[in-house]
């Protein structure tokens, strides 16, 4: 029996980018033969989303053999209250009281609500009372790990209010293969709980705010099986930094351009081109090759380019320069050694002559 984890999809009318994140994941369930796609917390970016979207869900998830249990998050956890129908094949966690069985396992879960610690920790004695510990037993869980030590914009547009705050030491006394979470957007991460088992973020499956840099994960686990990581062709953000060399006679566009090519089809990328640049070598000035990176970015870039280069081709036609240039060949530095100590010493040139 296997299950497939996700969560944080923030489902929007006019999110087209999330619902191929969703479409991804209900093939990609089908294609593992999972028993059950759960999805902890945030499927919805709003709940106002739920009353407009139920119908659409319907279609997204009626297709596969597959049971899906949805968890409500801090985003949507008030669109779930008066029974809204997802589908036949649709489970969702309204109370801790009640979980779902999937086969042999029986999925736990802590919808969202405001909650104490004193609470959240005498609720999970609660759940572990009911638990048979002959069972796979799985949780799912939406709110922030205190002990990962994140940054407030790991969780996504969140500000500074603490949603659900837990410890691994909360869940010390319950019998878990899992605890499945959602709420931490940036990355899958995992840690090894007190008692055995293990607590999983799988990361937002697609890109919600500009932390989530990096393909995109899902996570697959399985009864007695370590967990899966499973990259996701979804859209995301990628920084990429591209270092000029002022020594080099390749056309620093097609750098760029080979660079951009390369990259995943579904990512927007964040472009950062800096460093030095001879433009007596290359026949270029900065403004030309401004207008030239912009001009090759296309649909691929998430913003405005970055463009901290600097031409200096003055500094590189100095005498001085030119004399110490040759002085520095001469010696048995390594080739490495000698571009940096020239980098430093067109660094040095720009501040003087600035």
């Amino acid at each position: 029996m296997a299950i497939l984890h996700t969560a944080d999809l923030h489902l929007a009318e006019d999110k087209e980018e999330n619902w191929a994140a969703l479409d991804e994941l209900v093939s990609l369930a089908g294609a593992h033969n999972v028993s059950g796609l759960v999805i902890s917390g945030d499927l919805f970016d709003h709940d106002a989303e739920a009353e407009k979207l139920r119908s659409r869900l319907r279609t997204s998830l009626g297709g596969g053999d597959f049971q899906t249990v949805i968890l409500p998050g801090n985003h949507d956890h008030r669109a779930y209250r008066s029974g809204l129908y997802f589908g036949e094949n649709v489970s969702v966690i309204n109370s801790w009281e009640e979980p779902v069985r999937l086969e042999e396992a029986v999925i736990w879960g802590l919808p969202y609500e405001q909650i104490s610690a004193e609470r959240l920790v005498g609720r999970l004695r609660e759940m572990a009372a009911r638990m048979d510990p002959d069972r796979p037993n799985y949780l799912l869980f939406h709110g922030e790990l205190l002990d990962a030590y994140f940054s407030r914009e790991d969780m996504g547009d969140e500000g500074s209010i603490r949603y659900m705050p837990a410890r691994l030491s909360y869940f010390e006394r319950l019998p878990l293969q899992y605890v499945l979470a959602g709420h931490f957007h940036s990355r899958y991460a995992g840690w090894q709980l007190p008692g055995g088992g293990l607590f999983i973020y799988p990361g937002s499956p697609v890109a919600i705010t500009r932390r989530e840099t990096g393909i995109r994960k899902a996570n697959l686990v399985s009864p007695g099986k370590d967990p899966l990581e499973i990259s996701l062709n979804t859209c995301h953000y990628e920084e990429m930094v591209i270092d000029l060399d002022p020594f080099s006679s390749e056309s620093p566009l097609a750098i760029i351009g080979r660079r951009l090519k390369a990259a995943h089809r579904k990512a927007k990328i964040f472009l950062t081109v800096q460093g030095f640049f001879n433009g007596s070598l290359l026949g270029l000035t900065e403004r030309e090759l401004a207008e030239g990176v912009k001009s090759l970015v296309g649909e691929k870039l998430a913003g405005e380019p970055a463009l901290k280069f600097y031409d200096v081709r003055h500094i590189m036609e100095d005498d001085l320069f030119r004399q110490f240039e040759s002085r520095l060949d001469e010696t048995e530095l390594t080739p490495d050694h000698k571009e940096r100590v020239k980098e430093m010493l067109i660094n040095a040139f720009r501040v003087v002559k600035t």
